[in-house]
């Protein structure tokens, strides 16, 4: 299995938690005043996971080469 960098699974698992939480009161309990607050949660963990799959394919190259 490849070793991925903590920010990679930060991003994921926070990606994953958001949007499930989204979906519940969006749909679950149709607060529509909850969609604010997500304009900065999902960005937040855009930035881990972009992050994360650079460093993760940083040390894998160095890996590879050594």
């Amino acid at each position: 299995m490849k070793n991925f960098h903590p920010f990679f699974i930060i991003g994921i698992v926070g990606m994953i938690v958001t949007s499930l939480l989204h979906m519940f009161l969006a749909l679950g309990l149709s607060v529509t005043s909850a969609h604010k607050a997500f304009y900065t949660i999902y960005p937040t963990f855009a930035a881990f996971l972009a992050i994360g799959f650079g460093l993760t394919l940083k040390s894998q190259k160095e890996a590879q080469t050594t």
